[in-house]
Parts: structure tokens; C-alpha cells; sequence
């Protein structure tokens, strides 16, 4: 009798440890993307704290728009008139120390003069204000835009208002005074203060023409020789 051995070919291969590596795989690639993250955070954090106050400032205020600065001395070019433009706001009374561009933007020793006669006007009970003072070469157009339509011509226009090019509001070196009884003091009181009616159909109209206590010049008959 032949006795057989019979061999199992289909003995089990050892398991292959798939699951094992996709898991590993998983938490390298996890505490990569942590630490990254992480080192991301950190160098945040230095950056900030490097940064001077004056630099966080400034990258504060660059994401504020460019029409938000109100600081700037020049008035804009486009929009209503303001009190940039040397507007002076209706049914306001001010004098030569108030604080708004069209005396403040005066040639100073022209606003010295003003205020000096208005501190003596206050003294004889007698209100002197500063109905127009400095003014934007802008308003100073408009103004003269609007007289040639009153007028319908140039030459009749500029014996009332000048251009921009020509005004002496627009250098700051003339003013306009109200009520009508504080121009006719200005006219006797004025040029001890080197104040004086230059144009003869201005009333209300005053330049530093003299020295204090001197004599003003012989007033130009309108606006259209010289300025206005």
C-alpha cells in the first residue's frame, strides 16, 4: 500500500500591511500641513510685532479713500462750492479772526488791518464784518460766469467782477465789509489802518493800499481796470 502525502498549495500568504501605510501616510501628511501651518502663524505674529506703529498706521490709512482726506489745504476742483472755495455760509456774520478759509487764506497783514479796525469799530458800537474775503480761482469763475449772464458782455461784466486771473480776492489781498453803515466807517477809519476803497463803485470793497495813516490812492473807477 502506497501511502500518498498530499501538499497544500494553497497554504495563506502573509497579509500586506495596506491599511497600515494609508493611515501612516495620512499622518505624515497631516503634521506637515500643521506644522506649516504653524510656522505660517508664527511668522505672522514676528511681522506684526516688527512693524512700527507709524507703518501700521500708514497701511491703515491707505485703505481710506483718497476723497476722505479733509486736511488738504487746496479746495477740490469738481462739486458745489464750499467753504474751501472761500464760501462764506448765507446768514453768517464773521470777521477778520474767524477761523474759515476766506480770512485765514488773507494776505496777513491785509487781515491784521482788518481786525485792527474792527477791534476800533467795536468800540463805537459799530459792527464791521467780512462778508468776502479770499477766494478759489473756481469761485472766483463761477462769480464771473454768472455776472457775463447778468450783464451779457465782458466789458460790462468786469466793471462788477473781475476774472480769476485778475481778482484780488483770489490773492487774498482784498475784502468785501458789511453792513452798509461799517463801510462808510471804513471809509473815514480805514486808512489809519492803511485800509481803502479802491473802486469807486465798490462801496464795500477794501485793499491795504496805504501805509497806517497815509493817504489812499485815487480810487480806479471799477473792477475792470485792475482786479476786483
Amino acid at each position: 500500500m502506497v501511502t500518498m502525502q498530499i501538499t497544500n498549495s494553497t497554504a495563506p500568504r502573509p497579509t500586506r500591511p495596506v491599511r497600515s501605510g494609508i493611515l501612516t501616510l495620512l499622518a505624515i501628511l497631516l503634521g506637515t500641513v500643521l506644522a506649516a501651518a504653524l510656522v505660517g502663524l508664527v511668522l505672522l505674529s514676528v511681522t506684526g510685532w516688527l512693524r512700527s506703529p507709524d507703518e501700521t498706521a500708514s497701511a491703515h490709512t491707505s485703505s481710506v479713500s483718497v476723497g476722505s482726506d479733509v486736511t488738504s489745504d487746496e479746495p477740490p476742483q469738481t462739486g458745489p462750492l464750499t467753504e474751501a472755495d472761500g464760501l462764506i455760509p448765507a446768514g453768517t456774520d464773521i470777521t477778520a479772526g474767524a477761523d474759515l478759509p476766506a480770512v485765514t487764506r488773507l494776505d496777513p497783514a491785509l487781515r491784521a488791518a482788518v481786525e485792527a479796525a474792527t477791534a476800533e469799530a467795536t468800540l463805537d458800537d459799530q459792527p464791521l464784518y467780512v462778508t468776502t474775503g479770499w477766494r478759489s480761482a473756481r469761485y472766483q469763475g463761477q462769480l464771473y460766469d454768472e455776472a457775463l449772464a447778468t450783464y451779457g458782455s465782458e466789458e460790462d461784466a468786469r466793471e462788477f467782477v473781475a476774472t480769476p486771473e485778475t481778482s484780488t480776492h483770489v490773492t487774498g489781498t482784498a475784502v468785501d465789509i458789511g453792513p452798509l453803515d461799517a463801510m462808510y466807517w471804513l471809509l473815514e477809519h480805514g486808512p489809519d489802518y492803511g485800509l481803502c476803497q479802491t473802486y469807486a463803485n465798490e462801496i464795500w470793497h477794501f485793499e491795504l493800499a496805504t501805509t497806517p495813516g497815509g493817504t489812499c490812492p485815487e480810487m480806479l473807477p471799477d473792477a475792470s481796470h485792475l482786479g476786483g
